[in-house]
């Protein structure tokens, strides 16, 4: 009994572990040009701020990146790109550890990464959260401070795929 306790805990150990790998066919579903917007909190006043922001994804280098080139349609002195990288083995995007990875009903993808870092000049735990498949992507960032057991949603881009 106590081998196939042993056995079973494996196999859902395992079964686990493979679920939080990125692969390059994963961020392929990212690739196209997307119209949306940002909402992110604003420290000094405590609210959400919105504004108009679109996304084009282009593949990188090699299979492993994506290039994202941000652009503000309002704001053009801010756009910018910046890339995303997963690691052959899949267990780190932009150099932080995966933390899930899950396909959801609807056919979308979920990839979550956490990492300790800072924001707003603090130590704080981050979370980043990609959704994206169909017409729909999604950059999640949320926050944890050290002294807090809250999570913070620090920004949000919510995209929808362009014919």
């Amino acid at each position: 009994m106590k081998q196939i306790v042993k056995s079973l805990l494996l196999l859902f150990f395992l079964n686990g572990y493979g679920q939080m790998k990125v692969t390059p066919e994963d961020l392929k579903l990212a690739v196209g040009s997307w119209e949306g917007s940002i909402t992110y909190l604003d420290y000094q006043t405590n609210n959400p701020f919105t504004m108009a922001a679109n996304l084009i994804v282009e593949p990188g280098k090699d299979e492993n990146s994506l290039i994202l080139n941000n652009i503000y349609p309002n704001e053009p002195k801010a756009n910018n790109s910046e890339k995303i990288k997963v690691t052959k083995n899949g267990t780190l995007l932009n150099k932080k550890t995966v933390t899930s990875r899950i396909q959801l009903e609807n056919g979308q993808l979920s990839i979550q990464t956490e990492h300790e870092g800072k924001d707003d000049n603090k130590k704080a735990m981050i979370r980043c959260t990609y959704v994206f498949g169909g017409d729909t992507l999604i950059i999640r960032k949320e926050v944890q401070f050290d002294a807090s057991k809250h999570w913070i949603k620090r920004s949000e881009y919510n995209y929808q795929k362009t014919k």
